[in-house]
């Protein structure tokens, strides 16, 4: 294999990975527990926690802006998996909770998604999959810091 065709398999891989993760998540968890969920939305859904969290914290973590966190969140309340109430200290901000039925889902899916962690485990071992959460946690922060300098008038990380 060329280098050029080495070095582009990335964007590949990683394209391969998410598709085969959200097949795996509509078939294991959306189509047996809320069949009408969009597994785009887990993300956002699973960032509300069983604790909930503000609108704009979650746009801020999953790096997108506050309006299309808002509009996924409009989508999800729909649902009645999360309901959002203003904040009692600040009128700007949405803080978004779970219903009951958000609650029994957000567990739903952390049981199912054990139960593939522990096959990436009997699969690839306990050390590996830590490696490459690590890895994975690296790749982000690198692409945050090459972002923030793009955005500062950088060109390079």
């Amino acid at each position: 294999m060329e280098d050029h065709q080495k070095h582009a398999v990335i964007f590949k891989q990683l394209y391969v990975l998410k598709k085969l993760t959200d097949d795996w998540g509509d078939k294991n968890i959306c189509n047996l527990y809320q069949p009408h969920f969009n597994m785009a939305f887990m993300p956002f859904f699973m960032a509300v926690g069983l604790n909930g969290k503000s609108s704009s914290a979650i746009a801020a973590n999953l790096k997108v802006s506050r309006q299309a966190a808002g509009k996924i969140m409009k989508e999800l309340e729909q649902t009645g998996l999360i309901k959002v109430e203003k904040s009692a200290t600040d009128a700007r901000a949405n803080l978004l909770e779970l219903t009951e039925a958000g609650r029994a889902f957000y567990l739903q899916v952390t049981e199912q998604s054990a139960l593939l962690a522990r096959k990436y485990v009997k699969l690839i071992g306990k050390k590996q999959l830590e490696m490459m959460t690590e890895t994975m946690e690296k790749m982000i922060h690198f692409h945050e810091k090459l972002n923030h300098c793009h955005n500062m008038g950088g060109t390079h990380g």
